[in-house]
């Protein structure tokens, strides 16, 4: 596989995301994969113990394991980013500026989380716009521009910052909409 510009980007943004996320574990986190290595070695045990009796229990337990080993750490982060680090954005904008040709987006990012964030990526998309769902859909999978802004200013406990995004040489004639979305560690 040829790798491409857009392709090592993406890349290293994936790189660097995996390691501001190791690099910021809670309390939480670690209580979260504890737990989980707790329960994945009792299911090993119990299946060890039970190898000798029941053998289709023992092998389906070691298959429900790794299922588990390979998805829960998936569940966590989502679960600890809904509840621990829950980031909402407010006041969301969207300006066309016209003699420019730009489109100003702007908005805050509040922190409703337990802890306090360090970075914050802000992932900004627009998107062409229907009345299907499922068209709504397809449209989501390939944006007409996307950006992501890297905020490295601390938002403590109850924290709002503001931000703003601009896409310059903004050429979309028909209707889209704007959708915002924020990972913080």
């Amino acid at each position: 596989m040829k790798k491409t510009p857009e392709r090592m980007t993406m890349l290293k943004g994936l790189k660097q995301r995996l390691i501001d996320y190791t690099e910021s574990l809670t309390v939480y986190d670690y209580a979260a994969f504890g737990w989980l290595l707790f329960i994945l070695v009792g299911l090993i045990l119990l299946a060890i113990l039970f190898s000798r009796k029941k053998p289709k229990f023992a092998v389906s337990l070691i298959f429900f394991t790794f299922i588990l080993m390979f998805t829960a750490p998936f569940g966590i982060k989502i679960f600890l980013d809904k509840t621990v680090r829950k980031v909402v954005i407010k006041d969301q904008n969207q300006t066309f500026l016209k003699f420019s040709k730009s489109l100003l987006v702007t908005g805050s990012i509040c922190n409703l989380g337990q802890v306090d964030m360090k970075k914050c990526y802000i992932k900004t998309k627009v998107l062409k716009k229907s009345k299907n769902k499922y068209i709504d859909f397809l449209y989501a999978l390939k944006p007409i521009a996307k950006r992501t802004t890297i905020m490295d200013n601390n938002l403590t406990q109850n924290e709002s910052k503001e931000f703003k995004v601009l896409f310059e040489k903004f050429k979309y004639p028909k209707e889209y909409k704007v959708t915002i979305s924020a990972e913080c560690y």
